[in-house]
């Protein structure tokens, strides 16, 4: 059977760009991602961003972490409305100190239909239960140890990882993630840029460290420890963060 894209509007395309791999191949060192803890994002608080398509605010995305001892939990809400079609997203995502997963949920309405997506670790397996229309189909694969889940069309998951190693510009970190919506695992390369470009993000320019990743068509941009505005070039789709 098929693997299933339930949210395949909102996915970003999995595209390879054959010069930028070659250039960061060539230019930058490699290291492994190595989780050393996790910080950043305050506890409680709801971090919101706006969502652009095309340059047009089409919605927005939020989430807040919530720390109860060695545990987090991640809850984040989307809301994204495109002509008559209205899309809302709610996950609930809980791991350990070392961002290591331990269960996953999304609950997606599509103008009044819902679909329910629920990930989690058992017995070295890792496992998606996708339910649609009433049914149900599991997929499971081996969970390897230092996988990481993320949703890579939502900038919490991603906010949380940048805060939580050692980010060195000029370096390329390697790692191994499992994207629920697509229930596969895959191999990414997370490259730092060497300088701190100056960046417009909305109507500010801001002296941002700037991490690409080619193969998810990704652009990030940090400044000051936070994700202040994530892009997708090829999907034109930009998610900029309201800064208080």
């Amino acid at each position: 059977m098929k693997r299933i894209y339930l949210l395949a509007a909102i996915i970003l395309i999995f595209g390879v760009t054959y010069a930028i791999e070659y250039y960061a191949n060539s230019q930058f060192e490699t290291q492994e991602l190595v989780i050393s803890g996790i910080s950043g994002s305050e506890r409680g608080v709801v971090q919101t961003f706006d969502y652009l398509k095309d340059d047009e605010l089409v919605g927005s995305y939020s989430y807040k972490m919530e720390e109860s001892g060695d545990q987090y939990i991640m809850m984040s809400e989307t809301d994204v409305t495109s002509g008559e079609h209205v899309l809302e997203l709610e996950t609930v995502y809980t791991f350990d100190n070392l961002y290591k997963p331990e269960y996953y949920s999304l609950t997606a309405t599509s103008n009044g239909e819902e679909n329910e997506i629920t990930t989690e670790i058992t017995n070295g397996n890792i496992t998606t239960s996708v339910t649609s229309a009433g049914v149900t189909v599991n997929f499971t694969d081996v969970y390897v140890d230092g996988m990481l889940l993320i949703e890579n069309s939502m900038p919490g998951f991603w906010e949380v990882l940048f805060n939580s190693f050692e980010v060195e510009r000029g370096v390329k970190y390697s790692a191994s993630i499992y994207i629920p919506q697509a229930a596969m695992a895959f191999d990414v390369n997370l490259v730092v840029s060497k300088d701190d470009p100056l960046t417009w993000v909305g109507d500010e320019r801001l002296e941002c460290m700037a991490i690409g990743e080619a193969n998810l068509d990704l652009g990030f941009y940090m400044y000051e420890g936070e994700l202040v505005e994530m892009r997708s070039e090829g999907q034109g789709v930009v998610l900029r963060k309201i800064l208080n």
